[in-house]
């Protein structure tokens, strides 16, 4: 971590901010810290949204170096060939870069906790809802580092640009338990300090202009941070130390809407935008996210697991594309390298294309594909488990059908952005629910229904959560053969080693970690 302490100090002395502006003018404010001059809280909490920017966006190097190459292949939703080395992805220096991005974010957060601190008290009304929105996209930040690796450090962590003591600056790791804990606790007190919030009339004006996520609008950033507190306590409500605490705040949660609102249709979909230049996957209209197409196509190829699961499903047809013979057909992994490989690469006097693409209408080619952090299909879908499993009251099929339905709808809204072709007409409401009832008929239990559909639906929007959803449950069951050429990793990660730059330069706090520090020990939340 320490190799780039000098970075990550010019970093959290950048002071940002945001208006309606050309891409020119914006985005010299967010990448050179001599542009501005002036500290300020609501700066500063756009300077923790956009320091995240690379992980809550689909930028190419997120797509192509950590979603598609290495989670995807984890969680079975982006096909790929079983070559040599198939389950180590790019490589440790990609791994290396998300967990540096995490403490590029962290230590911006404590810069604006620090301003925020020595305001007068007077003042300090104005500011307070700017460090509460940021210190929720810390928490979902935060919480994938920890589905990532663990324990990691964060209490002690983010503080050399405010200290300027190096010695003193290499942290200590804090428990995965313990961090989620935390976060289940402080985001409750959040909602509730959202909901009694009155902003002044300068923090409201600095909230329009400033969050570019909810454009200021606190109550959809109380059902995100409501939707996020469900997500961790369903993470940890099925095993670990966490357990009761986690069915009792689903229990709560789930059983009281008025005090805790949630992410409850697609209109509320909690999403950044691609409709600033600013934010757009590559700023070419006509290219969307390169990395999907890159490499010749070994990035863009659909997974047969997934081309089960979609059987006879209106999402279909807008996931992927047909291959040269009208079919829909995805990378197996039961199939060996040899035979994927000559199927992969068959020319066009051959018979063409035998693997289905990613398309190109909802994905590859689409420049306005949102960076998507909650859905009102994954707060469905948590519904449905938690009264599945007792822990929650309430219809298990309304809600499982409800979240299917939400899921189709969202695809479709999706592609109805396509910048590349015309978008596919969606299904009509009442084919959708009738599809949602059939889907419910054809599993064989409710909880094998949830777990698929949940899986289906994260597939190539949230791949971490997909890979999560995977590890929690052990749903779907799929198959990873064993990599015998590569005895470093030969089977399917359980989660990630810490980065070498963080043993190599952390290495009195990472000696307290290192015993689980392996592809293969399963997280605490973990079947």
């Amino acid at each position: 971590m320490n190799k780039h302490i000098f970075s990550i100090v010019c970093l959290a002395t950048a002071l940002f901010t945001f208006s309606n502006c050309s891409e020119s003018d914006y985005t010299d404010k967010y990448t050179d810290p001599s542009k501005t001059t002036d500290v300020s809280c609501e700066k500063l909490m756009t300077g923790v949204f956009y320091a995240a920017k690379t992980y809550t966006t689909p930028e190419y190097w997120r797509v192509f170096t950590f979603d598609y190459y290495l989670l995807g292949r984890c969680a079975q939703t982006v096909g790929f060939i079983n070559s040599p080395g198939r389950y180590a992805g790019g490589g440790e220096s990609y791994i290396n870069d998300r967990w540096t991005n995490f403490y590029h974010t962290l230590t911006q957060f404590r810069l604006l906790e620090y301003t925020y601190d020595n305001l007068s008290e007077a003042n300090k009304p104005d500011y307070e809802v700017f460090v509460l929105l940021a210190k929720v996209m810390v928490y979902e930040q935060l919480e994938e580092v920890i589905d990532l690796w663990g324990d990691v450090p964060y209490s002690k962590a983010g503080y050399l640009a405010i200290t300027g003591d190096v010695k003193s600056s290499y942290p200590s790791y804090d428990k995965a338990e313990t961090l989620y804990e935390m976060m289940l606790g402080d985001l409750q007190v959040i909602n509730s300090k959202l909901a009694g919030l009155t902003p002044s009339s300068l923090a409201t004006t600095y909230l329009s202009a400033q969050d570019y996520i909810n454009k200021g609008d606190l109550l959809k950033w109380r059902k995100f941070t409501n939707s996020l507190r469900l997500r961790m306590a369903m993470r940890v409500a099925d095993k670990g130390s966490l357990t009761d605490k986690g069915r009792a705040i689903l229990r709560e949660m789930l059983g009281d809407p008025s005090t805790y609102p949630l992410v409850d249709n697609n209109n509320e979909t909690i999403k950044i935008n691609s409709d600033t230049d600013a934010f757009k996957v590559t700023g070419d209209t006509n290219t969307g996210i390169q990395g999907i197409e890159s490499w010749n196509g070994q990035m863009n190829r659909a997974s047969q697991a997934m081309i089960n699961a979609l059987n006879g499903d209106p999402r279909l047809e807008i996931i992927y594309e047909p291959n040269s013979a009208g079919e829909y057909v995805g990378l197996d992994t039961h199939d060996d390298e040899n035979t994927q490989q000559t199927l992969f690469d068959r020319l066009e006097p051959d018979g063409g294309n035998y693997y289905s693409a990613i398309d190109t209408g909802t994905f590859s080619r689409n420049a306005q594909y949102p960076g998507i952090l909650m859905t009102a299909s994954e707060v469905s879908f948590i519904r449905a488990e938690a009264c599945q499993k007792g822990y929650a009251q309430g219809d298990v099929r309304e809600a499982f059908e409800k979240g299917v339905c939400q899921s189709v709808e969202l695809y479709y809204s999706l592609n109805s952005t396509s910048t590349y072709r015309e978008p596919v007409p969606a299904p009509a409401v009442s084919d959708i629910a009738a599809f949602a009832a059939q889907k419910w008929e054809s599993y064989k239990s409710a909880e094998v229904a949830i777990a698929t559909q949940k899986w289906l639906h994260f597939g190539l929007i949230q791949i971490l959560e997909a890979w999560n959803e995977v590890r929690r449950t052990g749903l779907p069951e799929l198959y990873f053969p064993v990599d015998n050429n590569s005895p470093a990793y030969p089977k399917v990660f359980e989660k990630l080693r810490y980065p070498s730059d963080e043993r190599n330069n952390n290495q009195a706090n990472y000696a307290t970690v290192q015993a689980q520090d392996s592809y293969y020990i399963k997280l605490f939340w973990a079947k």
